[in-house]
């Protein structure tokens, strides 16, 4: 990346596209698009009020819907479109590898293309980590992962943190993905194998009331609770744990939270497995997110969603030659590291490299806690604003004296910010709204959307929904 591109991101030109929002929501070409499809898709896909727009095109850091609106993408395909649109080098490089290689299946053929991206990945995988495992979706790398923890240690347990999410086979989501209970209900009961503790969260406890900040290793506290009440330390293969929480609303533990964890591990003989899916390769300012701290000693890290730059699907396994170099697993799948994907997933790692992602990305997180933070000062139901990078939340609660979470007032909010062409992250029944902008977006764009989302808390704060009486009722109304 040249310095003039860089500097095209942070000193946006005056004439620079900002979204534009000229009709209800969903608008009537938009409608009669979901009207002729609704009765050719699932019911889930046919739930149209999270987002009532049809995409008809992305355009630099907006989203064209098919009614001409544009919205400013703070979704990035849910993080797998890191740049934007696909950049070119990355088109051109899976342009290169489908007329050399076509489609080949690299776990069991052998390539040049495949070679090339573990060569980088190698080079640039911090600490320990020296292998790797082909994957094509961050489902499937932490379904591996799971199997390699309890391989290498011949231990059947697996230590996680509640409010993860590990992706939508049947065990992780049923035993490991609990940002709400809708998601997991009818199913984790079922699940065995698997240990869950509280994510550390500095801003709401849950072992008592009240807004922190809180010491956010008293999670651990709990875990030596359970190692004595319920389970033996020597039962457990390994630890996994997303490095900055991602779906359950954006939270980095500390620095002591890492440093007793890791300690923790070495006493007892556990792996430790980061699930970096969400936030490998640039999206927390980093190219990983464990970079932003220090001491932090995997035996395995997850890369997903971003690691394919925009290009094809797909994903891997990072792991120490302890845990891998003599596995009789075989995690391949017929989609893993295809040449083509592999050629655009290492473009977008030397577009990295290349120098301004990563700096763009922090001025990003500075940008907003800059603008959102003194909305806590402000709104009642502003309750905590928080960023990692290039991923950031707002966390609502009905009042600041009882801190009850206002999952009705963040949808509202979601809502109000789609009107005024600003498009995040939301889901019914929870409470903070997220953004995830592209690493590149400009520092303009980014900040006018900012202060477009301020006016949306504004407009809802002026008259707040009614709240459910619990978390359990809103979860339940929103999966109806």
């Amino acid at each position: 990346m040249t310095p003039s591109a860089h500097r095209a991101w942070t000193h946006a030109p005056a004439d620079l596209e900002l979204p534009q929002v000229h009709t209800a929501l969903p608008g009537p070409r938009s409608l009669a698009l979901f009207d002729r499809h609704d009765t050719q898709t699932t019911g889930s896909n046919a739930d149209h009020k999270v987002y009532p727009l049809a995409q008809a095109a992305r355009r630099g850091h907006l989203i064209v819907d098919a009614d001409g609106n544009t919205f400013a993408d703070h979704l990035s395909a849910w993080g797998a479109s890191p740049f934007g649109p696909t950049p070119p080098s990355v088109k051109a490089a899976m342009d290169r590898a489908w007329s050399c290689h076509g489609m080949q299946i690299s776990g069991w053929m052998p390539n040049t293309a495949a070679f090339d991206l573990v060569d980088k990945l190698v080079h640039i995988a911090p600490g320990r980590l020296t292998r790797v495992e082909y994957s094509v979706s961050g489902t499937l790398a932490v379904e591996g992962a799971v199997k390699f923890m309890r391989e290498a240690r011949g231990r059947p347990l697996i230590l996680t943190f509640g409010g993860q999410y590990h992706g939508e086979s049947t065990y992780m989501s049923a035993g490991a993905s609990s940002d709400l209970s809708n998601v997991s209900s009818g199913r984790t009961q079922y699940v065995a194998g698997l240990v869950m503790a509280p994510y550390p969260n500095r801003f709401r406890s849950p072992f008592r009331k009240g807004p922190g900040p809180f010491d956010d290793t008293e999670v651990l506290d709990y875990l030596d609770y359970l190692l004595v009440q319920q389970i033996h330390p020597d039962q457990v293969a390994g630890v996994l744990i997303e490095p900055v929480l991602g779906e359950g609303g954006i939270h980095a533990p500390s620095q002591a939270f890492w440093d007793r964890l890791g300690a923790m591990c070495r006493r007892w003989g556990w792996l430790l497995c980061l699930d970096e899916v969400q936030t490998c390769m640039g999206r927390t300012g980093q190219m990983f997110a464990m970079q932003r701290w220090q001491g932090i000693d995997p035996d395995l890290l997850l890369l997903g969603k971003a690691f394919a730059a925009g290009g094809q699907p797909i994903a891997a396994i990072l792991g120490t030659d302890a845990v891998m170099q003599n596995t009789q697993l075989h995690l391949g799948s017929t989609y893993g590291f295809a040449p083509a994907a592999c050629a655009g997933a290492l473009a977008g790692i030397e577009l990295i490299e290349a120098g301004g992602v990563l700096e763009n990305a922090r001025r990003l997180e500075a940008v907003f806690l800059e603008e959102m933070r003194p909305l806590t000062g402000r709104f009642q139901q502003v309750g905590d604003v928080r960023a990692v990078g290039a991923m950031a939340a707002i966390e609502f609660v009905q009042d600041k004296r009882g801190h009850a979470p206002a999952p009705a007032f963040q949808f509202a909010v979601h809502q109000a910010a789609l009107r005024r062409g600003v498009l995040g992250i939301s889901q019914r029944g929870k409470w903070h709204l997220r953004l995830q902008p592209a690493l590149t977006m400009p520092e303009a764009v980014f900040r006018d959307s900012c202060r477009r989302l301020q006016e949306a808390i504004a407009e809802v704060a002026s008259h707040p929904p009614a709240e459910e009486a619990s978390i359990q009722m809103a979860a339940a109304l929103a999966s109806r």
